[in-house]
């Protein structure tokens, strides 16, 4: 992404770089002074409120990571996601699905390491629709489907310890 800035100053949104909490200091060290170059980039260190600083955002760029994804979706954020490929794929599945039925835009790590891909790919940020606009019947219906199926179980002990009862005259 930084190098996407550096290629196309024209960009509409100015960027804020959070950086993980696992950034080697030396590679940190490094962006930090690119991106002090550039007027409408700007950078910090790991941030434990990144949620506040996620609600004001016009869009995330992300690795995708879980949580991070389910922010994007709770604050129905437009995002891109570059996934991580290594160690594992957990990040990329999640990513393609979720672009496949439009809730995120994606771009491979080989896509998002050319800065004129990625300067594209930020320019059609601001007009992408945020998740909310998919329409996926059952999405956010987990708290539901979880009452449903506990209620079966729980309903079941009722009945047992009411049959129960009769049994022993109760």
């Amino acid at each position: 992404m930084l190098s996407a800035y550096e290629y196309d100053h024209e960009l509409p949104l100015p960027a804020l770089i959070v950086y993980g909490p696992f950034m080697m200091p030396e590679q940190r060290t490094v962006f930090s002074s690119r991106a002090a170059r550039l007027p409408n980039v700007h950078a910090i260190t790991f941030n434990a409120r990144l949620e506040a600083l996620m609600a004001r955002a016009a869009g995330v760029v992300a690795m995708g990571g879980y949580n991070t994804f389910c922010e994007i979706l709770s604050f129905d954020k437009p995002a891109l996601i570059m996934p991580r490929t290594e160690p594992r794929l957990e990040q990329f599945i999640r990513t393609e699905r979720a672009a496949e039925l439009g809730l995120v835009a994606m771009i491979s790590e080989q896509q998002g390491r050319d800065p004129q891909v990625m300067a594209a790919a930020l320019r059609r940020l601001p007009d992408q629709a945020p998740p909310s606009n998919a329409v996926i019947p059952g999405l956010l219906d987990g708290m539901l489907n979880v009452n449903r199926l506990a209620k079966k179980w729980l309903d079941r002990g009722r009945t047992g310890r009411v049959a129960a009862r009769a049994r022993l005259g109760a």
